[in-house]
């Protein structure tokens, strides 16, 4: 596979040059475009002309993203190739996985929102639904397909995502936004923009509200649905030399979750909820010290505090196997069963960005993270960890055509040690909008908390269950080869990619444990199981903006995995390719339809269709656009596990928006 995508690179890579040769040069003609080069930042941390990037990258534009109509900021990296997206457990806890390998709680991807990073250290994940983020907000994700250690540090593992949101100064004035469908999901959104002197600010809010699946696979009714509320502040002061932002806010999530299914243990007429607050502040500096050196600074402050109340009848002989008490076996007790977790996080940051001349830059960076935190139920108590890490990134033109971009990062954990992650990429420009590229990396996921010191148990009326203990694992690593082409076209509005990679992990840890499965094992949560997988494939991408408003992007993404673990090839979604069109139909009305397949998406084929259609008014004072659509689901099958069924596969959807 990997030998067949590589001929296909290189074939388009003849074809490109062939076509140089006709009448005229594709480079002359971008010369007259460079005005048009498209530019991204999240490779080096620093913005750099896309052509010039070893890495593979995905950017979705404000453009597509506006004209998308998606409501949830995570929904948009199902039109990345290799992911896919969905709920899982719940409605609120949604799979967000690249190249598979995990389904219930995906930890191999690395996510940044304005350079700060949202992916917890403690119990490993991204937290999608308690981002304080409204997806009206953001103005463009870069994904780095591929590990970037050297870049962001452990846990940069399978893909960065880098989400930057707009400046104030692109959204002054206020927005209104609604939407719902048949299927009683509604969600609303409000901000306002305003600028004084060199300062300019955005405020916006929004609640959604989902209600989830229907039934199990059984038959019986699902405990599903959700509703989150985020709030967030924006404050951005610019001058000729300096800027300052500063990023507040916050959100809550209240959440209905599965029952437990265990003997011995009623609910009565009650239903088990989650409670969850997060709140963050972050504070970011950059200083232009000369033309050639820039100076950034940063600091920022994360907190999650989550509960999950099961209000419960349990026989006393189930209190007397898991609590160690000593109560007749046949009374029953009521009470509350509680899971807790606290979460707090300070980062602090320097980075310096010299460029000495327009052949070299050398960015470097050093940081400091303190993670702390609290659960009775899963630590009983506190634990923090500390990380420091420092960095280099190069990126240098030999001579050219040829561009060389190297890494490296140092980092030191006081929990796990020390870990050094390099990177090592060549690119060859065919012209200032063509390239093909080379890169090699590394990196590892280093243990999270719960892994090295996890102290598991329940709490039912004060009195914690017995406990199970983690022994600790070792990080897992990645060594990843990717070869690639880019190449963009201003004069035809058209630009693609196709890359072709081969990825070799080692210490994959499964995700998946359970209390009742330790308690089996004797009391040891830590899993003696570690996998190996070789995973390679073929991706492509393509983006096309015309001149009188069409906008199309597609995506297709082959993967193959070579592992002995049958869990993980489970979790492997051997093919997915999205469709997305936007068609102007005139000047007020536009007709709009995305597709997206996967096959055996954790063994279940997944396909839908969605079409809408987009009124826009406009005058002086306000411009006003309103849609109706619809959505089917062209399967028949439970998303992605047995338990995740909707009866109706049919849903309609209308939505409004202001802007004044």
């Amino acid at each position: 596979m990997f030998r067949f995508a590589t001929g296909v690179i290189l074939f388009a890579y003849a074809g490109l040059i062939s076509a140089e040769e006709y009448e005229f040069s594709l480079a002359a003609l971008d010369n007259m475009l460079q005005d048009d080069i498209p530019a991204v930042v999240t490779p080096a941390r620093v913005a750099q002309p896309r052509v010039e990037v070893s890495s593979t990258l995905s950017v979705l534009s404000g453009e597509f993203i506006r004209r998308s109509n998606v409501q949830y900021v995570e929904d948009l990296l199902a039109y990345v190739p290799g992911f896919f997206v969905g709920p899982y457990w719940n409605s609120y806890r949604k799979v967000v996985a690249y190249h598979g390998t995990e389904l219930d709680r995906f930890r191999r991807i690395q996510v940044l929102v304005n350079g700060r990073s949202v992916y917890s250290s403690a119990y490993a994940r991204v937290d999608w639904s308690s981002l304080a983020l409204n997806v009206e907000d953001i103005e463009r994700i870069e994904v780095n397909r591929g590990p970037n250690a050297s870049s962001y540090g452990s846990n940069s593992f399978l893909a960065v995502v880098n989400i930057i949101t707009r400046s104030p100064m692109d959204t002054l004035g206020s927005n209104i936004f609604y939407t719902n469908d048949d299927q009683g999901n509604r969600r609303v959104y409000g901000q306002h923009s305003g600028l004084k002197d060199n300062w300019s600010y955005r405020v916006s809010a929004s609640q959604g509200t989902i209600d989830g699946y229907d039934r199990k696979g059984d038959g019986d009714p699902r405990n599903d649905g959700h509703t989150q509320r985020s709030g967030n502040m924006l404050f951005i002061y610019q001058d000729e030399s300096q800027k300052l932002d500063i990023d507040i806010g916050a959100s809550h999530l209240d959440a209905d979750v599965e029952f437990y299914e265990i003997t011995g243990v009623s609910y009565g007429e009650s239903t088990p909820y989650l409670d969850q607050d997060r709140e963050h502040i972050k504070i970011g500096w950059e200083l232009d010290q000369s033309p050639s050196h820039t100076v950034k600074l940063q600091y920022y402050y994360d907190r999650s505090q989550q509960t999950e109340v099961h209000n419960i009848d349990v026989y006393g002989q189930v209190l007397n196997l898991l609590f160690a008490q000593n109560l007749p076996n046949a009374q029953i007790y009521s009470g509350e069963l509680v899971s807790d977790l606290d979460e707090y996080r300070h980062d602090i940051e320097v980075q310096s960005i010299w460029t000495p001349n327009q052949d070299l830059r050398l960015v470097n960076s050093a940081s400091y993270r303190q993670d702390n935190v609290y659960s009775k139920t899963y630590f009983n108590g506190d634990y923090t960890e500390e990380l420091v890490r420092a960095s280099s990134n190069l990126n240098y033109r030999a001579w050219d055509p040829i561009i060389l971009n190297a890494g490296l990062m140092l980092e030191h954990s006081k929990l796990t040690g020390s870990y050094t992650s390099p990177q090592l990429g060549v690119v060859y420009k065919l012209s200032e909008q063509a390239s093909v590229r080379a890169n090699v990396s590394q990196a590892y996921r280093t243990p999270d908390l719960l892994d090295e010191k996890a102290e598991w148990s329940y709490v039912f009326n004060g009195i914690r269950s017995t406990p199970v203990y983690a022994t600790g694992i070792p990080a897992e690593k990645i060594t990843s080869y990717e070869l690639g082409l880019y190449h963009n076209i201003p004069v035809l509005g058209l630009s693609y990619d196709l890359s072709v990679y081969s990825e070799h992990l080692s210490n994959l840890s499964a995700s998946g444990k359970k209390y009742a499965d330790a308690l089996e094992d004797g009391g040891i949560l830590t899993s003696n199981e570690s996998y190996q997988a070789t995973i390679e494939g073929f991706e492509a991408e393509l983006d096309w903006r015309s001149q009188n408003g069409v906008l199309v992007r597609g995506t297709f993404a082959y993967q193959d995995t070579d592992t002995e673990s049958r869990k993980l090839k489970e979790t492997v979604t051997p093919l997915i390719t999205t469709l997305f069109v936007s068609l102007p139909v005139n000047d007020r009305i536009s007709l709009n339809s995305r597709y997206i397949y996967g096959k055996e998406m954790a063994t279940y084929d997944h396909e839908f269709l969605s079409l809408w259609l987009t009124h826009r008014a406009t005058t002086e004072d306000f411009t006003f656009s309103a849609g109706l659509g619809g959505t089917v689901r062209l399967d028949n099958n439970p998303y992605i596990r047995v338990n995740n069924v909707s009866d109706d596969k049919t849903s309609l959807f209308m939505f409004a928006n202001l802007s004044f």
